[in-house]
């Protein structure tokens, strides 16, 4: 069955499903840009720990690479947070993962999902 001879209804809810899927895919995409986000910053933090190990160091320079150290070790912490977060919302909002059964069975082939009221039904009130 083609979308576009579903009821506005029925063509809603498969528009609405179409687009958590789109906004799931968006969601894990800045996923896993903060996953990269996650090594630059762990690969910076680890330079500046092998720059700790340099001889002839003044106090000055010491306390830079412990303080890019500090700055780094941190940011890649809360990159791997944001990561996990974006990939936790992209579960959740993702219609073929966590979805309901009608959600999963329309983005499969569209088709009118039973709403459990006919027309004459909606009349009587």
């Amino acid at each position: 069955m083609s979308a576009d001879t579903l009821t506005p209804a029925s063509r809603d809810f498969y528009e609405r499903a179409k687009g958590k899927v789109a906004l799931s895919i968006a969601v894990s995409a800045i996923g896993l840009a903060f996953l990269g986000f996650t090594a630059c910053a762990g690969g910076e933090a680890s330079a500046a720990n092998n720059g700790l190990d340099y001889d002839n160091l003044s106090s000055d320079q010491k306390a830079s690479y412990k303080a890019i150290l500090g700055g780094s070790g941190f940011a890649t912490f809360v990159f791997i947070l944001a990561f996990f977060l974006m990939t936790s919302a992209a579960i959740y909002i993702s219609p073929l993962i966590n979805g309901s059964a009608n959600e999963k069975k329309v983005l499969r082939a569209p088709q009118e999902i039973d709403t459990g009221l006919s027309y004459s039904d909606s009349d009587k009130n």
